[in-house]
């Protein structure tokens, strides 16, 4: 039985329709209390995973930023290891990440998964992983 329980940020909205990106890393939209989906792990700052599936600008949207929340797979990660993020917002083991990409640590694996699976993860505040 999965037991969930997260800090989140009162009153954020989603910056587009997010409905596709369920337990995705998102990262702050150009609009104040705004937030979207990393599409480049590289470039963008994650601030936390999506919740929910708001299908519209400007809906509230549910982003657990620190404790116990779900987080899609987008490769193999194992029970304990730190998370990253890819290019989709999914959680990869931060071993994966090259020395030179600008990634962030967001969290701990609390069960094994494989691309596509939800898993539990404790999620922190993130940490930056790279170089500039």
């Amino acid at each position: 039985m999965a037991i969930v329980g997260y800090g989140n940020i009162p009153g954020a909205q989603a910056g587009a329709d997010l409905s596709a990106n369920q337990y995705k890393a998102l990262r702050f939209d150009s609009t104040e209390r705004q937030f979207i989906v990393i599409s480049n792990a590289n470039a963008q700052k994650p601030i936390g995973i999506q919740q929910d599936d708001p299908d519209a600008a400007g809906q509230a949207i549910d982003i657990a930023v620190t404790g116990i929340a779900k987080w899609e797979c987008g490769s193999t990660v194992s029970y304990g290891d730190s998370l990253a993020c890819n290019n989709a917002g999914e959680a990869i083991t931060d071993v994966e990440v090259a020395s030179s990409a600008d990634l962030h640590h967001l969290g701990y694996a609390l069960e094994a998964g494989v691309d596509g699976d939800i898993i539990d993860v404790l999620l922190h505040t993130p940490v930056f992983i790279g170089t500039e």
